[in-house]
């Protein structure tokens, strides 16, 4: 695969308890969390799971105090791959995601690795897809792209 990654912009963690894991985060010294806030096709849309069209829903919260963000995801259905990689683990947290720039978008999109989950926020420019990379490096890649228009 031709695609470079030229940045790492955040790393992701799911987990069962995002107000636990917020706490555990804020012991280590990451302190300036965001408020908690629901992700579902209400403020979202275009979602995308197992690479199919179906609704999901998730909490998340982020602190940005360094040079690449973290993301607290807690899922809050079972069929996400949120929830799926927690059962798989048969853990409360783990890291899920690995979000980067890439030069080539077109690149990643082809690049035979299945799209896990997608959408887009409604009326401003803010996307994401994921791609099983965990084969090749034990993650997911999550990648930014500009969204289609409604």
């Amino acid at each position: 695969m031709a695609n470079h990654i030229t940045e790492i912009k955040q790393l992701g963690f799911v987990t069962r308890d995002i107000e636990k894991a917020i706490e555990n985060f804020t012991k280590v010294g990451l302190t300036d969390w965001s408020p908690v806030t629901k992700v579902s096709n209400e403020e979202f849309t275009g979602m995308i799971c197992d690479g199919e069209k179906q609704d999901y829903a998730f909490l998340c919260a982020t602190d940005s105090e360094l040079d690449i963000e973290i993301e607290l995801i807690q899922p809050l259905d079972d069929h996400s791959d949120y929830a799926h990689w927690l059962d798989k683990l048969d853990t409360w947290i783990s890291l899920h995601h690995i979000s980067v720039s890439t030069d080539d978008e077109d690149d990643l999109r082809n690049s035979g690795h299945k799209l896990l989950l997608a959408g887009y926020q409604k009326g401003i420019p803010f996307e994401w897809e994921y791609y099983d990379f965990r084969d090749d490096i034990g993650t997911v890649l999550e990648y930014f792209p500009m969204p289609v228009e409604e």
